[in-house]
């Protein structure tokens, strides 16, 4: 990974109810603001459909973010926490979670997390503490959010720490 960009990763399923769509589509509001893009990282393969990935990277070449988007295969436990520590924030878009354990392991590591304020996320994700949560799943939700954090080091530092003390409660 690069040194010099902030990475944004999202680890799981690529399919419809974990919406990474919705991180490419923030991407691309970030780009058309000409405020700074991360680098999104998607770590995971197809599920339902054996085609998801390359629509995926299909929406990043429409969407104006190719270049902003890496696809890589699932990884093995041990390598999922080099990942979690690689990234500056985890993102956890999904319309529905029962627990949320990718926070909770991103989390632990002291990397923040933005996920949707959907099931047992809004327990995984301390709101203001740990990371944030954003009501539904409207892309330029996600990239105020994402804007603000990459744009925050700070902050972001501030929810570092929180978010190591919150899943240790786990």
């Amino acid at each position: 990974l690069p040194l010099d960009r902030d990475v944004v990763l999202f680890a799981g399923r690529v399919q419809a109810l974990k919406a990474p769509d919705v991180l490419v589509r923030a991407l691309g509001v970030l780009a058309a603001t000409g405020r700074p893009v991360p680098l999104l990282v998607v770590l995971g393969g197809p599920s339902g459909r054996s085609t998801a990935v390359r629509e995926l990277q299909a929406l990043a070449a429409v969407t104006g973010v190719a270049e902003h988007v890496r696809v890589h295969p699932p990884a093995d436990r041990d390598t999922l926490v080099s990942w979690y520590r690689a990234a500056d924030v985890t993102v956890v878009p999904s319309y529905n979670e029962s627990f949320g354990l990718v926070a909770i392991e991103s989390q632990a590591v002291g990397t923040p997390v933005v996920a949707a304020s959907v099931g047992g996320l809004r327990t995984a994700v301390a709101d203001g503490v740990s990371g944030a949560l954003i009501d539904g799943h409207d892309p330029r939700h996600y990239a105020a959010v994402l804007g603000r954090l990459v744009g925050e080091p700070r902050l972001r530092a501030a929810l570092s720490d929180g978010a190591v003390r919150h899943a240790a409660e786990f």
